[in-house]
């Protein structure tokens, strides 16, 4: 299943005719479109309304390790970027936080990618961005969706509507500039669903009791975990190796935290190499 959270019905409605979504009538609070493969869900605008939204959809659904989970609309950007182009979202940038996230694309794909910062009201000046691109929705959508999902099934793809300062977003021109995009959209999705649907082939059986031998040996939390496991999931798609020579570096069983936080990084240096 695909998930998709959209901030405003005039970005959703070319996804809802691509798809041919059909309207959730048994859903009092949100606009919900649905088809067998994909449920999108009109959010709002704003981080914590999209974060809400994003929450309220993955909450009530029963969920599958080949599911993804995307946020899909416009953005602004600086002077430098081409309106109507497409990006996949490599980092988020909370403005009034200043925290930062990384999202964790591992497939390969024929989107440029590009950083984006969240801002919790529009911006009118270019020198107020730090990032490539600017929205309202990003961070929030991320901090909802990473909740229930792990990192490397949440995407971001923002199509650039406006550069800051220059040009004024014109709704009609809002869902053409989707629309333009659907074919290239559509195909990511398609093969982010078979990465996802392959991901558990991608590991032999002695790598997987590698990767349990490890996380028992260091006590690793259920957190740490899924950290050694995307690291081990990032060397082999980018490698192609397999990473038995872990065996090599296994350590015995740990007896305090200090000894686990030393081991387990000196396993992911093993693993960035």
């Amino acid at each position: 299943m695909v998930y998709m959270a959209v901030s405003l019905y005039v970005e959703a409605k070319p996804i809802i005719e691509y798809y041919d979504l059909k309207k959730d009538v048994d859903d009092r609070f949100y606009q919900i479109f649905k088809s067998d493969n994909m449920t999108l869900i009109i959010t709002g605008v704003g981080k914590i309304a999209c974060a809400v939204a994003t929450s309220h959809i993955l909450s009530r659904n029963l969920l599958f390790d080949e599911d993804i989970v995307i946020n899909m609309g416009i953005c602004g950007a600086k002077n430098d970027v081409q309106i109507g182009t497409a990006y996949i979202i490599n980092k988020i940038k909370d403005a009034s936080t200043g925290k930062d996230y990384y999202t964790d694309v591992l497939l390969k794909h024929e989107f440029y990618e590009n950083s984006i910062e969240t801002f919790d009201k529009p911006i009118e000046d270019a020198s107020e961005l730090e990032e490539a691109l600017c929205d309202m929705e990003s961070s929030g959508f991320y901090l909802s969706a990473s909740k229930y999902v792990e990192q490397h099934r949440i995407f971001l793809i923002k199509v650039v509507s406006d550069r800051i300062g220059v040009d004024i977003v014109d709704k009609n021109v809002v869902s053409c500039l989707i629309e333009k995009n659907l074919d290239k959209i559509d195909m990511f999705i398609k093969r982010a669903q078979d990465f996802m649907k392959n991901e558990n082939e991608i590991f032999k059986r002695d790598e997987l009791d590698l990767i349990d031998e490890i996380s028992c040996n260091l006590k690793l939390t259920k957190s740490l975990r899924e950290m050694l496991y995307k690291a081990c999931l990032h060397y082999k798609v980018r490698t192609g190796k397999d990473i038995l020579f872990l065996k090599n570096n296994a350590v015995g069983t740990v007896n305090n935290k200090k000894e686990r936080g030393k081991y387990f990084e000196l396993i992911l240096s093993y693993l960035k190499q």
